[in-house]
């Protein structure tokens, strides 16, 4: 734990009345009026000693493990909670603990142990010693390739009275899953394909029903939505909370009654610019009642080439001055939205953390090749 507290920016918590909720919020107006402020607070550091590029995918939180992949030697690391490998485990193969598909998620089994990895055509659940426990082979709609290895977690979730997983095929936050056509009148009838383990197959769930989803706006270029989806799963209370890359609303919905809409939030950017490329990047669920989103706020041509004239390696995606953060407690919007922490890369992999912290990449300031990777981890915390 680091002594330091690094303030990466603050805000007000204000009674705006910019939220419209299906339930009414159980605080006071004096409890909501009471200011408090907010900011991110560097509590945490790991490193980890590997030459190749490693991402980060999933943190257990009883073991205090993360789960990385090395996207040269392929292969999955299990690190302990300062970034020290423990295993570096490879599977490519024919073999019968092998896949040979082009991953797109992999994460822990957070209830049973052991570990979960998705592809386009393929679930593989393996125990704590990387053996196959099941391997569940499925025909998508939608494919989806990375070609630099897994990138994201599992979206997966139990029902109350089911032992096996449910996954989204088609759906992961941030992915374009080309699902367009959103308040066009063309789009699916239903957004999320879904492994059903009862059924033993896939389904399609979710109705695409403008009325009950979150509002998006129209891309400038293209004039229709065509909108990229960016979501949190909270599986113990299993909830999906939902926004898209360019709305201003988040919807909640319930996986336990077939993602019937429980409550819906506003939120307003304080600089967002469609043309401008602006977009939602990711969404938080840090505690009941408590989310944030991360947005991009977008730069123009103009400004853009001017940067480069006097950086000739400067790119919007991975300036973290052009990213911030909006959250919302309780249902009300906090006044001011708080910046990105400077020293990190907005544009890499973002854990959310138990106990409302967030775990960043750092950026790397040296000329030569790093032969390792740093990572911090900021808490929320308040002052009153």
């Amino acid at each position: 734990m680091l002594d330091r507290i690094h303030k990466a920016g603050v805000f007000i918590i204000m009674a705006l009345p910019v939220v419209i909720s299906c339930n009414t919020s159980s605080k006071s107006e004096e409890e909501m009026s009471e200011a408090t402020t907010y900011y991110l607070a560097k509590v945490d550091s790991i490193r980890i000693n590997r030459e190749n590029t490693v991402r980060l995918l999933d943190y257990h939180p009883i073991e205090d493990r993360f789960l990385a992949y090395d996207q040269i030697t392929e292969e999955f690391l299990v690190l302990d909670g300062k970034g020290k490998v423990l295993e570096a485990v490879y599977r490519i193969g024919e073999g019968p603990n092998e896949y040979n598909s082009s991953l797109l998620a992999a994460s822990f089994n957070q209830e049973a142990g052991g570990y979960f990895l998705q592809s386009s055509s393929e679930f593989l659940w393996y125990n704590s010693d990387w053996e196959v426990e099941n391997r569940i082979r499925f025909a998508s709609e939608v494919v989806i390739r990375f070609y630099s290895g897994p990138q994201l977690r599992v979206p997966y979730f139990r029902l109350q009275d089911a032992s096996d997983p449910y996954f989204f095929t088609n759906f992961f936050s941030g992915v374009n899953n080309s699902a367009g056509g959103m308040n066009g009148g063309d789009g699916p009838d239903y957004l999320i394909e879904r492994y059903n383990p009862r059924k033993g197959g896939l389904e399609w769930v979710f109705a695409n029903d403008p009325e009950l989803l979150p509002e998006v706006a129209v891309n400038p270029d293209s004039k229709r939505a065509n909108p990229v989806q960016v979501f949190a799963l909270d599986k113990a209370a299993n909830r999906l909370y939902l926004t898209y890359d360019r709305s201003n609303t988040i919807g909640v919905y319930d996986m336990d009654q077939d993602f019937g809409l429980k409550e819906m939030l506003n939120f307003d950017h304080r600089r967002f610019s469609s043309v401008q490329n602006a977009r939602n990047k990711a969404l938080f669920n840090f505690e009941d009642d408590f989310y944030g989103v991360l947005y991009f706020e977008g730069l123009s041509e103009a400004a853009t080439e001017a940067r480069r004239a006097k950086d000739p390696n400067y790119f919007p995606y991975r300036d973290s001055g052009l990213y911030h953060f909006i959250l919302i407690q309780d249902g009300v919007q906090q006044e001011e939205e708080m910046g990105f922490p400077a020293g990190c890369e907005p544009h890499s992999e973002i854990l959310s953390l138990p106990g409302k912290r967030l775990l960043f990449r750092d950026k790397y300031g040296g000329d030569d090749e790093p032969t390792y990777s740093t990572y911090s981890v900021y808490e929320l915390k308040s002052e009153i």
